[in-house]
């Protein structure tokens, strides 16, 4: 008869759902607001506005000062001093137009994450080279800052067109 009892108190304390996420000082992290939501699109906006107008240190300002890139086909760049100088390297030799459109955004407290989708195109500066385009996927989780802003902790973002062939 134990068994069946047994049985019955696992299942029931399996299927309950988990706690809610505890914050310093014992209480619930609230789920985000509307306002952090679009304070969240806002930041998408501006790394769009400053990338578009090849404002490179403008793009670096919306990561955190630890932030990492996680690029397609390249190894981390990390910290913002870094992410500043790769931006640099795509805005000298490319007037980039980038659109950002989050499909998730999902967060507790001062974590969140967004999952969407873009498109790049990219006229070159100089005679000769190629221009780019590019349309894929990305995943960022972000931090709200104290005054309420939020900035990239992590950015990953991959094609989804196929890789060229090799030359």
């Amino acid at each position: 008869m134990r068994r069946p009892i047994t049985l019955a108190f696992l299942l029931a304390t399996a299927c309950t759902s988990a706690p809610a996420e505890r914050v310093p000082g014992g209480t619930a992290a609230a789920p985000l607001a509307a306002a952090d939501i679009a304070a969240i699109r806002a930041t998408d906006s501006t790394f769009a506005g400053a990338l578009g107008a090849g404002n490179s240190a403008g793009v670096a300002a919306m990561y955190l000062p630890d932030a990492h890139l996680l690029p397609p086909n390249l190894g981390p760049v990390e910290g913002r001093e870094a992410i500043h100088q790769f931006f640099t390297r795509m805005v000298n030799a490319y007037q980039v137009t980038v659109t950002i459109s989050s499909d998730e955004i999902e967060g507790r407290g001062d974590l969140a994450y967004a999952r969407g989708h873009y498109t790049l195109e990219g006229a070159p500066k100089a005679a000769g080279t190629p221009p780019i385009h590019d349309e894929g996927k990305f995943v960022e989780v972000l931090r709200r800052l104290p005054e309420g802003a939020w900035r990239y902790a992590v950015d990953m973002y991959s094609s989804n067109l196929p890789v060229p062939p090799a030359q």
